[in-house]
């Protein structure tokens, strides 16, 4: 486990041990990461690893419109951080500070980086002048090629884990009283719910290596649709140049 290779810092992280989702026998050990220590402990950790899957925490669905509210880690089964930036209340660390360290891990081209659907995160991270590099798998593209008919992290997780994971709405409410997520406090749901993203994301990428190493797209995967993703982030932001001449003709 974590803990046992990893020394804690007392006062420094928050820790929470849980019973374990069905689907596994270890203990949930996730982190609110709240002081300088903390944070360059869990960079040393994820650094050593040599990769991570992570996740990021917004307030809204537009990649180009929302503000970050926390960025969440994992490197091994059943354990993450969540690093809260933008809430409105609670002990965070500054936005400055924060980004300064996760940018030179993010752009670290020698770590590998999992996401589900990197392309939303790394338009989110580019917002805020960090270019993500070597993101190796994407388990929301993994999914589409391996022919499942749900791609979202919750439905996936429940299908092929078997694990309930906490709901968004269960957050935020719905309808009039929906909330977003930088009004809620840093509390235990909170950071369980960041967490278990980064988490459930590094479990669902084992399984669909395997899947696709078995059905013979591991290649495709490796050398077409992943390239692409930091592509389709670029040409999202900037945009593309067209011949509308020519596109009037074949029209």
């Amino acid at each position: 486990s974590l803990v046992n290779k990893v020394p804690p810092l007392l006062g420094d992280i928050q820790e929470r041990w849980t019973s374990a989702p069905a689907a596994s026998t270890a203990p949930v050990h996730y982190h609110s990461v709240t002081t300088p220590e903390a944070l360059e402990h869990m960079a040393a950790e994820l650094r050593a690893n040599g990769e991570f899957s992570f996740d990021v925490e917004t307030t809204g669905t537009n990649p180009l419109g929302v503000d970050l509210v926390g960025l969440s880690f994992s490197c091994r089964d059943s354990s993450g951080y969540y690093v809260p930036i933008g809430h409105n209340e609670g002990a965070q660390l500054g936005l400055e500070q924060v980004l300064a360290t996760v940018k030179a891990l993010l752009e670290d081209p020698t770590v590998g980086k999992v996401a589900h659907n990197a392309n939303y995160d790394m338009t989110v991270l580019t917002n805020h002048g960090i270019n993500v590099q070597n993101v190796t798998f994407d388990t929301m593209v993994a999914a589409q090629m391996s022919g499942k008919k749900t791609i979202g992290l919750k439905e996936l997780v429940l299908d092929v884990l078997g694990v309930e994971m906490t709901r968004i709405s269960e957050l935020l409410g719905t309808g009039k009283k929906q909330t977003t997520f930088d009004r809620l406090p840093i509390d235990d749901r909170v950071r369980d719910y960041a967490c278990a993203d980064a988490d459930f994301t590094g479990r669902l990428r084992q399984i669909f290596e395997k899947d696709l190493k078995e059905q013979g797209f591991w290649g495709l995967f490796q050398d077409v649709e992943m390239p692409l993703v930091e592509i389709l982030v670029t040409m999202q932001r900037n945009g593309i140049t067209l011949d509308v001449g020519i596109l009037r003709e074949m029209s």
